[in-house]
């Protein structure tokens, strides 16, 4: 075999690898680039997108409970029986069923959360509702008219509405620059094949042979 062919077959041979090898390398990347917005999809889907959608309700709720009502035992003088009742209404009716959603939202997704550990706000949002069960089961006993401070409250606190609303909301929103730039980076490639016209493949460059050497 002349010199001159042999030298065209293996340009030829080391382009062709050189193109399946950078074509595996983008596809491996797009890949993992897919698993990771599979990720932050499902994130979104089913935990930040819930809770935020849901802390924004009791927000809400809250807000115009209080231009209504106004904040119960908030000053020395004792709440009326209606204060209280309204409280009571208030709280089985609307609060305690939102901020139950939140704690099924949390304990049933777990596993997508963006830390290696629970956050506080959520170890706080799951004991203020676990330790308020008892008191709305007291409620619902016959002859309560109570309108004492400590048989309306839980015994875990107050509600961790300032400190839950900044942690959902700066999750949600930082998951979705994250989507955004995920499925740009995905796109990119797609872009640049379609423009060249290529179904994934590497381009082989044609090598004219060389003409024989004189003898």
């Amino acid at each position: 075999m002349q010199l001159g062919v042999v030298v065209t077959l293996s340009v030829t041979v080391a382009l062709a690898i050189a193109g399946y090898g950078a074509t595996y390398v983008t596809n491996l990347r797009l890949a993992r680039r897919k698993d990771h917005l599979d990720r932050v999809n499902r994130q979104l889907s089913e935990l930040y997108g819930p809770l935020y959608a849901q802390s924004e309700a009791v927000d809400r709720a809250w807000r115009k409970y209080v231009a209504r009502y106004g904040v119960v035992w908030a000053s020395p003088v004792p709440a009326t029986a209606e204060q209280a009742e309204t409280w009571r209404l208030w709280m089985s009716t609307v609060f305690m069923p939102l901020n139950r959603q939140m704690v099924e939202t949390v304990v049933s997704h777990a596993d997508l959360l963006r830390e290696d550990t629970i956050p506080e706000c959520l170890k706080e949002l799951c004991a203020h509702v676990a330790c308020y069960e008892p008191v709305l089961a007291r409620w619902r006993e016959d002859g309560f008219a109570s309108t004492a401070f400590e048989g309306h409250v839980s015994i875990a606190g107050d509600f961790p509405r300032a400190a839950l609303e900044a942690y959902v909301q700066s999750s949600f929103e930082s998951l979705k620059r994250e989507q955004a730039h995920l499925i740009a980076q995905i796109q990119q490639p797609r872009s640049a094949l379609a423009r060249s016209g290529d179904s994934g493949r590497p381009r082989r460059r044609r090598v004219r042979p060389r003409p024989p050497e004189p003898t």
